[in-house]
């Protein structure tokens, strides 16, 4: 980023005062406006910044919002300031670009998971089943008739026969598949999501229609379908690593033919599938694939945090989690009745599995290959917001790096989502989505749990507020029956 001069930034900043002043919002908000509403020049200053671009961190940096945009970044922090500006000293504070969940469900849960998202500093999500009530939710954020981070929603699950989860598209042949990415076209998705019992036509239908038309698909890589084929078809990314195991195994034609034998019998058998793929692992065949996931730039989607939940045969949450609070109590017991370990055995190859996995994700990370933080919130012990905090631990741990870490939730989801004209990096023009911490995410990647203050949407949530809204998102809970909505929580099992 290119570092302002002094008289351009006060340019800036004076100018993006007078057009304030001018459209009449300085001056105080409108009777009825949310108490957090956004200033409409807010100045802060102090702060270390590390801008999601890679850069170095800049020490003392001033960050000047007007709206729902950032107009400057500098080192000015001695400049003379127009009465009308609002002024926050971060001096001995951190700030990073707002965080992006890039794999979410269950937004349309408006009193609980918009707001949590947002407390945690998750400025946006890409929610991976969408229906009519999300875009609603959406359209209502956006006018700021509600509250909660920036979405991008995907299609209803477009699968195969029978279906894995209720309400979800069942497709059995080319034909059909293609009216379904129309139809999801016409509801207003912003890109297709496939799932795990497809067949080959139908997804090479599905890739064909949504190309047709200007969309990308995303999701699971079918059950009976290598990873390589998927993303030839164009396949943008990789939910849960699914499939990537099979795929680089030096048996993965017998064992896909296995899966092609016995289609019905995957769910059963995926734990052995895998343990025998893990055990025949190819790094010719994983040098290949992540070639030609980087030459058609598929990104890989990990989720590791509700892996680690549901994929290594132990209890996926302390049921004791005092952030249970901020749930209904449907939530509660539906999380609470899937607390249950798996046989010894059974887990312990899980969790060999899933170590396999993570050396898998190192290798693809070290050749170049994208990877975006999603942490599928909605599944059992995955909380909204909170999650995406153990998703970058986690990644650490995998072998990235801190910066390439926050990265995986800024730049890269944002570059991922084909956004990174507006988001993803903290520089002039794109949107006021920051996250203030107590300390250094590059020297300690936790340290993005120690929040200070979030800036969403040009709002900028002091401590303060962010405790206000828990309150309230705690308060709701409590109020709310134990019945569950007339359609049901959705999400379930790495959805």
């Amino acid at each position: 980023m290119r570092e302002i001069s002094r008289a351009e930034f006060l340019a800036v900043l004076t100018g993006a005062a007078a057009g304030a002043i001018a459209s009449g919002v300085v001056g105080g908000a409108p009777a009825g406006a949310d108490p957090v509403a956004a200033e409409p020049i807010s100045v802060l200053s102090g702060a270390t910044l590390t801008d999601g671009t890679g850069a170095a961190p800049r020490p003392d940096t001033t960050i000047v919002l007007a709206g729902d945009r950032i107009v400057a970044v500098g080192g000015f922090a001695d400049l003379p300031l127009p009465p009308q500006v609002r002024v926050v000293d971060l001096t001995g504070k951190f700030v990073i670009p707002g965080l992006w969940d890039m794999h979410t469900h269950v937004p349309s849960a408006e009193q609980f998971f918009p707001p949590l998202h947002v407390v945690n500093g998750v400025t946006g999500v890409r929610e991976m089943w969408g229906d009519p009530q999300t875009h609603d939710l959406r359209k209502r954020i956006e006018l700021g008739q509600a509250f909660g981070p920036r979405i991008v929603i995907a299609s209803n699950i477009i699968d195969g026969p029978p279906g894995i989860w209720p309400g979800s598209e069942v497709v059995s042949t080319g034909t059909e598949a293609r009216a379904a990415v129309r139809r999801a076209a016409q509801g207003g998705a912003d890109f297709i999501k496939v799932y795990s019992l497809l067949s080959r036509a139908a997804l090479t239908a599905i890739a064909d229609e949504a190309n047709k038309i200007g969309l990308r698909f995303a999701g699971h890589v079918p059950n009976l379908i290598p990873v390589q084929e998927a993303v030839d078809l164009g396949q943008y990314t990789i939910e849960h690593m699914y499939g990537m195991l099979l795929s680089t195994s030096s048996r993965a034609d017998e064992l896909y033919a296995e899966i092609e034998a016995d289609p019905d019998g995957w769910r059963a058998n995926r734990i052995r599938l895998e343990q025998a793929a893990a055990e025949t692992h190819s790094p010719e065949r994983a040098a290949a694939l992540i070639d030609q996931m980087i030459r058609h730039n598929c990104w890989q989607s990990p989720t590791l945090v509700v892996q680690q939940r549901l994929m290594t045969g132990r209890p996926p949450g302390d049921p004791n989690d005092e952030r249970l609070r901020y749930l209904p109590a449907y939530f509660q017991q539906m999380w609470q009745g899937q607390a249950a370990a798996l046989p010894a055995e059974q887990s312990a190859v899980l969790q060999r599995n899933y170590a396999a996995r993570l050396r898998l994700l190192a290798t693809m990370y070290e050749a170049g290959v994208g990877i975006v933080a999603g942490t599928d919130a909605g599944n059992p012990f995955v909380f909204p917001g909170f999650a995406l905090h153990e998703e970058l631990e986690l990644l650490v741990q995998a072998g990235l790096s801190p910066m390439r870490t926050l990265q995986a939730a800024t730049r890269d989801a944002a570059r991922c989502l084909g956004m990174a004209h507006l988001t993803g990096t903290v520089e002039p023009g794109k949107f006021a989505d920051l996250v203030v911490l107590d300390g250094d995410p590059l020297v300690s990647i936790g340290n993005t749990r120690r929040i200070h203050a979030v800036v969403c949407r040009g709002q900028y949530l002091a401590p303060e507020d962010r405790d206000r809204i828990l309150r309230e998102v705690e308060t709701a809970a409590e109020q709310v029956n134990s019945a569950p909505p007339p359609d049901g929580p959705r999400g379930g099992c790495c959805g």
